[in-house]
């Protein structure tokens, strides 16, 4: 069994052939699929994608859309993660990738504790997005500890420490398609030091499409090329890998 646990097949991008990619995942081996509808304006089209079996969906809103959310949304929000094909708060974080400014920061701030406060309600894990900001994620984190559930890192990108306090504190770390990329010595490096029981794959597709397919769209039938990467450095078996992290994936999320 192979779980891609966090996909966007909600996303445009996938507007002109959607079912057509789903039916090639499952084709794949993929058996289980977990929707990240983390835009407001995606959330009524993930719940449409619940009518297949093995398709889960985690709701949030993403750090890059907390200053246009209202208390309608939040709302809309605390009724969507009470489905019960819901199976996480996400993703949310923080993003300073496009130099936020300080209130905008204060906003992010402000959206993640309402989210933490909303998964600890219902007893969901959360999956925190983190860009460029995680040193003030570690922080933030350790002042809030008392309210934060199980989880994951999405898409790491940090440094070997970093990784080593977010096991710590008892998240995984969702390892995506830049671990395949020639310049990822870093990521290669934490994934080398941390124990494969704290991994998850992921595509975050359709961006960050693995090496393999580079340039291209990235599709949920891809994550076995993270599982292979992940093999290699770890020297495990692509098979071994695949049943750790399904495993993982299905302790964390219940599916």
């Amino acid at each position: 069994m192979i779980i891609d646990t966090h996909a966007h097949v909600s996303d445009v991008k996938f507007d002109e052939d959607r079912e057509t990619v789903i039916q090639r995942a499952f084709d794949s081996g993929i058996d289980r699929l977990i929707e990240i509808s983390c835009e407001m304006h995606y959330w009524d089209k993930a719940l449409e994608l619940l009518k297949r079996d093995n398709i889960f969906v985690a709701f949030g809103i993403h750090p890059v859309h907390a200053t246009q959310a209202t208390a309608t949304d939040y709302s809309k929000l605390k009724t969507l993660v009470q489905n019960k094909k819901c199976v996480a708060v996400g993703e949310f974080g923080l993003d300073y990738h496009y130099g936020a400014s300080p209130q905008n920061i204060v906003t992010q701030k402000e959206s993640l504790v309402k989210q933490l406060e909303l998964a600890t309600e219902y007893k969901k894990p959360v999956i925190i997005h983190c860009r460029d900001a995680y040193d003030d994620m570690i922080v933030f984190l350790k002042e809030y500890k008392n309210i934060i559930p199980k989880g994951v890192i999405h898409c790491f990108s940090g440094s070997p420490y970093q990784s080593e306090v977010f096991v710590e504190m008892g998240f995984m770390l969702g390892i995506d398609g830049p671990i395949t990329y020639k310049k990822s010595d870093i990521l290669k490096q934490v994934v080398l030091e941390t124990d494969i029981s704290k991994l998850l794959t992921e595509t975050d597709c359709p961006y960050l499409a693995p090496q393999k397919y580079r340039g291209k769209r990235n599709e949920p039938s891809y994550v076995v090329e993270i599982a292979k990467e992940i093999a290699t450095i770890k020297n495990m078996s692509v098979e071994e890998v695949l049943q750790i992290t399904t495993q993982n994936a299905v302790e964390l999320f219940g599916i």
